[in-house]
């Protein structure tokens, strides 16, 4: 079987993310614990309506405000948001060599201010040919549903795309759907399972 599409989840994989950098910066700045800013951070009802879009960063930033008694302005929130994140040149390599053969797909659960951050700051990230955000489409992995809709964008079948992700759970719900599905681990490992599922690098 050819495969015209690798679908490639962001964080994790393409994009390097430092998620308790933040923790502990807010942790620090108001003398709580790691767990609870943890929490409050990712709490499932800020977190989850900012990455399917039904509020916008404000109303997250306003959120965190409420339930930490966080004293930084929005502008200082948004830097340092942000700021956990940086770019896996390694699997951008990988990318690059793959785009000569084969279409690519970014397929995230994640938020406006990242994606608006990372296509200014990672200018690599114009390799994808097709863009699938959470936010902008109202869907999350490992919901079945943002997979056939990244498939309808690129015009595909799920037999003939692979997709990578690092997270078990949603590497499992995309084979579900028909998709040869790889988990990260390192770029040296990824590109061993590219070349075993016969993608040529």
């Amino acid at each position: 079987m050819t495969h015209d599409l690798v679908i490639f989840d962001l964080g994790g994989v393409v994009v390097d993310v430092e998620s308790d950098r933040l923790i502990h910066q807010v942790a620090q700045l108001l003398g709580r614990s790691f767990e609870e800013v943890h929490e409050q951070i990712f709490h499932r009802d800020l977190h989850l309506p900012l990455e399917l879009g039904h509020i916008k960063p404000q109303a997250y930033y306003d959120g965190l405000k409420q339930k930490l008694g966080i004293s930084w302005t929005y502008p200082q929130f948004v830097r340092a948001w942000n700021g956990i994140l940086s770019e896996n040149r390694d699997v951008t390599s990988i990318m690059k060599r793959l785009r000569a053969r084969h279409k690519l797909l970014a397929l995230s659960n994640t938020n406006i201010l990242h994606i608006e951050h990372i296509k200014g700051a990672i200018p690599s990230l114009e390799m994808f040919h097709y863009w699938v955000m959470s936010y902008e489409v109202g869907l999350r992995k490992p919901n079945p549903k943002i997979y056939r809709f990244a498939l309808e964008q690129a015009g595909v079948k799920p037999e003939t795309a692979v997709y990578i992700d690092d997270r078990p759970e949603l590497v499992e719900a995309g084979r579900q759907v028909g998709l040869t599905a790889i988990r990260f681990e390192n770029s040296r490992q990824l590109e061993q399972d590219l070349q075993a599922v016969g993608l040529n690098l």
